[in-house]
Parts: structure tokens; C-alpha cells; sequence
């Protein structure tokens, strides 16, 4: 979906041009200007009819249309945890989204936090093809953290990059805390 947002909403080309100019990598003002610019143009273009359709389904399949029911808008790179690279926590996590509007433009804001000052430098300075780099927004029902816990699953092992193992880690409470840091998790 993001793929095609960007693709039928004409943004590659707009991207690719701004990020293009070497200049920015060394001058945090540019950085942070082209930074907004990309961001600004991502929010300013409306998604796909097919995709909102799609979208207002789920949301109302989910919720069954209810305005209270709480969402987390989560994002997911394809390049999020390498051995040689992280990439989590650099996009916008969104928690207790309630309604269709709120949760659409919460897809919308995932989708342009791949293009924070902050991811676009990461990227960067690793040698990563910013166009390589590509995002989900996953809607997710809210878990009420209080009374349980949550974590992180990977599919290898983000300290050796050992493939044949699932690690997990969780602790009491919202995920965040386990992506974030700071707590110490199980």
C-alpha cells in the first residue's frame, strides 16, 4: 500500500529530487527543510480510493464502527532490524487512535515518518538508498497495558545476527517500553 501511495501519488520523483542534493547531509537546516518538504507533500496527498475504501472496511470490520474502540497505528520498515543496522523506533508509533478520520491520518502520518530528519540522516550516513527502504502502517486492535504485558519478536538475534532463532523480549505494560529502552525486559 505504501508502495502504491507513493507511486500513484506521483511522490517518487519529488523524493528522489530532494534527497538527491549531497548538500543537505552536511547542513542540519537543509536536512530539516527537506526533511518537512517530503513529510509536507506525503501528508498533502490524498491516499488512493481503493486504499481508503480498504481502509474504512477493516477500520469498521475491527471496531464494528464504533469511535471509542482504540487503535495503536504502528510502522514496520523492511529494513528495520539488520545486523549491521536498526532502524526501529526511527518511525512514528501512534496509541489509543479512535475513529476512522483519526486512524486515516495516523496511516497518513506513519507513512511520511520515514522521511524524519532523523531516518533520512540514518539512512544516509549507512549507505542505504533511501528508495530501497519501505514501510507498512499496521493497525492494531489497543491492548489496555495495565493488566498484561507486550514486547518485541525478532526473527534473528539482534545481537549476533544468529538467523535460527526467534527472540522475544516483553516486560509489564506497552511495548514502547521495550522498544524505547527503558526498561529491562524479560
Amino acid at each position: 500500500a505504501y508502495k502504491e501511495f507513493l507511486d500513484k501519488g506521483g511522490i517518487n520523483d519529488f523524493i528522489n529530487e530532494k534527497l538527491s542534493d549531497e548538500s543537505i547531509y552536511e547542513d542540519v537546516d537543509k536536512l530539516m527543510a527537506v526533511g518537512q518538504a517530503i513529510r509536507d507533500k506525503i501528508m498533502d496527498t490524498p491516499f488512493q480510493k481503493d486504499f481508503e475504501e480498504e481502509l474504512e472496511k477493516q477500520w469498521q470490520r475491527v471496531s464494528g464502527g464504533s469511535d471509542t474502540f482504540t487503535f495503536a497505528v504502528r510502522s514496520s520498515a523492511t529494513a528495520e532490524d539488520l545486523p549491521d543496522a536498526s532502524f526501529a523506533g526511527q518511525q512514528e508509533t501512534y496509541l489509543n487512535v479512535m475513529g476512522y478520520d483519526d486512524l486515516k491520518q495516523k496511516v497518513h502520518l506513519v507513512f511520511a515518518s520515514l522521511f524524519t530528519d532523523r531516518a533520512i540522516s540514518y539512512r544516509h550516513d549507512r549507505g542505504f538508498e533511501h528508495s530501497k527502504v519501505q514501510l507498512c502502517a499496521t493497525c492494531q486492535k489497543m491492548v489496555r497495558s495495565e493488566t498484561g504485558a507486550a514486547g518485541v519478536m525478532f526473527s534473528l538475534d539482534t545481537e549476533s545476527g544468529f538467523k535460527d532463532v526467534v527472540f522475544v523480549t516483553s516486560a509489564w505494560g506497552l511495548g514502547e517500553t521495550v522498544v524505547g529502552g527503558t526498561v529491562n525486559p524479560d
